[in-house]
């Protein structure tokens, strides 16, 4: 009987900082929408580099104070829940297991009326 190679390649240890990272991507994913609606998100090139800030940072947290992971394993969990976020949503989307459709920029940007300062009417009370 030999030894399976793939033994050597997925260990325990990169099994939990997967299924760690898993977790914490379905708590990203809704943060990520509700983080599209802010006024300094202007462009898909601001979400991706928000979903990677909170991807690294609190996905390291995440793993630290629940999972107790040294902070080079807690890292890991960010990067793989930054790449995994989109990815389990579209799983998740394909299979209907969610019915929710993320808002995109241009419908945030519907949504909001913008009036410039020289089209205001100023009235003054008599």
């Amino acid at each position: 009987m030999g030894v399976n190679n793939l033994d050597y390649l997925i260990t325990d240890e990169i099994l939990n900082v997967l299924m760690i990272a898993t977790t914490f991507s379905l708590v990203l994913m809704p943060l990520i929408q509700k983080c599209k609606r802010l006024n300094i998100i202007k462009s898909d090139s601001h979400i991706c580099i928000l979903n990677l800030l909170l991807s690294l940072s609190l996905g390291s947290l995440f793993a630290i104070s629940f999972f107790e992971l040294d902070w080079i394993n807690s890292l890991w969990v960010g990067v793989f829940s930054f790449v995994e976020a989109p990815a389990i949503y579209h799983i998740l989307k394909k299979q209907n297991i969610i019915n929710y459709t993320p808002i995109t920029l241009d419908e945030i940007k519907k949504d909001n009326l913008i009036i410039p300062i020289t089209n205001i009417i100023n009235r003054e009370e008599e």
